[in-house]
């Protein structure tokens, strides 16, 4: 079962206690059904019920996640949750490509003026494809918190 959002709306002003965004569910490259929270701390709204219950079922089939040295099986809300951090970390990744030059030396991830080109970096990510670009992205990020 391949679940995107697309057609996201997010708004980090109203995002409090956990992201404010509205999106369409895509299952396997159809339109099935919407996602939304208002962001005050409730969990994330998915309709139709029975799209709800399907990205619920597919969640008991993932890898259990360690959190604060519990394990946890996933639910339909943290599948959404996850989708919708990565919508917006390849969104971040986009913006900050058209306006800055990003590099990695070190394996940390450094950013310089747009065109700028500094002589040691390991990779410069402007240079790759964006889905390669993206996992060095995120891997770097990931390090970094």
């Amino acid at each position: 079962m391949k679940i995107e959002l697309k057609n996201v709306t997010y708004n980090a002003r109203l995002s409090e206690e956990t992201a404010a965004f509205a999106a369409t569910v895509y299952v396997d490259g159809k339109k099935a059904g919407e996602a939304r929270n208002d962001g005050h701390g409730g969990p994330t709204l998915i309709r139709p019920d029975a799209l709800a219950m399907a990205i619920e079922a597919h969640a008991k089939t993932l890898p259990e996640i360690e959190c604060y040295g519990m394990k946890i099986q996933p639910d339909a809300d943290m599948v959404v949750a996850d989708l919708l951090n990565d919508f917006l970390i390849a969104r971040d990744l986009k913006r900050a490509l058209g306006r800055k030059t990003l590099f990695l030396q070190g394996g940390k991830l450094y950013e310089t003026r747009k065109g700028g080109r500094p002589a040691t970096a390991e990779k410069v990510l402007n240079d790759l494809p964006f889905d390669e670009a993206l996992s060095l992205y995120q891997h770097a990020t990931q390090r970094a918190s």
